[in-house]
């Protein structure tokens, strides 16, 4: 009989106050570009706030869709950031759930 050797669980490595995934490092950058202010916004809680329906078109988002298809999930700003100071910004109360393709069809309108 061969000797199996003891299974060696890994720690997990928690992550560093104040990390940013890269998603959200991109949007951070583009706030501090455009002088727009920024907060951590669970993405989560958006579309569960919007009940994971297309604030854009009204259909549902299907949450298995991926990437780079266009009925995939993606984070809209209702007022873009590219509108400069005086908008809302990357908040909560700015961010609404949409389709990747009704997003770029928006493109920067409000």
């Amino acid at each position: 009989m061969i000797a199996l050797p003891p299974v060696v669980k890994k720690r997990r490595r928690r992550r560093p106050a104040g990390w940013l995934s890269r998603r959200e490092y991109a949007v951070k950058r583009r706030c501090d570009e455009w002088g727009v202010p920024y907060e951590n916004v669970s993405r989560a809680k958006v579309f569960n706030r919007d009940g994971w329906v297309c604030q854009l078109c009204g259909q549902p988002i299907d949450r298995v869709i991926r990437f780079p298809k266009p009925l995939s999930k993606s984070l809209d700003h209702i007022v873009p950031l590219s509108h400069g100071p005086g908008t809302p910004g990357h908040v909560f109360s700015n961010c609404q759930a949409a389709h990747l393709g009704c997003n770029s069809s928006k493109g920067n309108r409000v």
